[in-house]
């Protein structure tokens, strides 16, 4: 007997099935425009709700539209999933389309260049295909225009594509990086319970967490960056060396993305708090 495939629930097609997105694009936004709230006296908080409403519309908007070009995984397969999926990508458009708009009113129309690299990085990612091997490759590059919401939120707040508003950018990608780099440390190395093994296979990763703190002291030293950037990091060498020094033990998929949504938080808060700390509000 065959019994017919139960069908996906709609929210599968709307919603991003990569659920750690949320934090990548939300904690990156809110950082740049508290970040540039205070970088200027004449901040707009106007500015900054329309541009999240308008970076909001353009992510939701990635998952249906992918769907419906048949790009995901997760296909729009019946008459009403590609019904939903078309009404929301309209509406999304529209939303967006509305929030440029008012973005323009306002004076940041420049707000069209860093959309235009974060839709570069996204359709790099759909070029490098669907394939295993590059699924770390997507995700960096994803990541790169998700954490470009940094820069997004700081202009809009300033109304000036500064220095600063880069540097958050930037500082946002090397974190997503480490953060992307170790779940697929954990995940890859689930089933190994020698030490000696694991810290064979976390040599990159360790390398490259080292190398994001050199990079924050560099930037501090040659003043391109607050002081205490570095500080930031911390957190991420602290939880790979814990991660190295504890026994084996099964890996819990939902609490490495909560514990991981935790690490970006905390991360968010220190970033801010170097750039407030720079400019002597701390």
């Amino acid at each position: 007997m065959v019994f017919p495939a139960r069908p996906q629930p709609n929210i599968r097609v709307l919603v991003p099935r990569e659920h750690g997105t949320w934090g990548l694009l939300l904690f990156p936004l809110i950082s740049g425009a508290i970040v540039g709230h205070y970088a200027s006296p004449n901040t707009s908080l106007k500015a900054a709700l329309w541009f999240l409403v308008t970076a909001l519309s353009a992510f939701l908007i990635y998952q249906p539209l992918e769907s419906l070009l048949g790009f995901s995984l997760i296909k729009a397969r019946s008459q009403r999933q590609q019904r939903v999926a078309t009404i929301s990508v309209i509406a999304l458009a529209v939303m967006a389309t509305a929030g440029v708009l008012e973005l323009f009113n306002l004076h940041r129309g420049a707000v069209l260049v860093i959309g235009l690299a974060a839709l570069g990085c996204f359709g790099v990612r759909i070029l490098l295909g669907s394939s295993r091997r590059m699924r770390v490759p997507r995700q960096l590059i994803g990541a790169l225009g998700l954490s470009s919401a940094a820069a997004g939120a700081y202009y809009a707040a300033t109304g000036q594509i500064a220095w600063t508003g880069i540097l958050l950018w930037l500082a946002s990608w090397l974190f997503a990086v480490g953060q992307i780099e170790y779940v697929h440390l954990c995940i890859s190395t689930a089933q190994v319970k020698l030490r000696r093994q694991k810290l064979q296979n976390s040599i990159t990763v360790c390398w490259l967490h080292l190398l994001m703190i050199a990079t924050c002291v560099t930037a501090a030293c040659i003043g391109f960056g607050p002081p205490l950037l570095a500080i930031a990091f911390v957190p991420s060498i602290i939880r790979l060396s814990v991660w190295l020094a504890r026994p084996w033990r099964p890996l819990g998929v939902h609490i490495l993305g909560a514990s991981e949504l935790l690490q970006g938080l905390l991360f968010n808060i220190l970033l801010v708090g170097a750039f407030l700390v720079r400019f002597k509000v701390l």
